[in-house]
């Protein structure tokens, strides 16, 4: 870890903030296995710093803008 931060999850954070990406290219682009981003997808969310939108049978990831930082 970084700084106390996750690397994973700050890779996850920049390759979102550049474009929305779905599951499996998010798994795709980092070299994992779609079940573990999956997780690292899910926990970001419950930290609010994803959304997720369902466009036909994918499920879109999005970064949301931080106010605090």
């Amino acid at each position: 870890m970084i700084r106390g931060k996750n690397v994973v999850e700050e890779k996850i954070i920049d390759i979102l903030s550049k474009d929305l990406m779905s599951t499996s290219q998010v798994a795709k682009k980092l070299n994992m296995r779609r079940e573990v981003a999956i997780g690292y997808l899910e926990a970001l969310m419950n930290q609010g710093k994803l959304e997720k939108t369902r466009v036909g049978r994918s499920i879109i990831y999005r970064t949301i803008k931080q106010t605090n930082e």
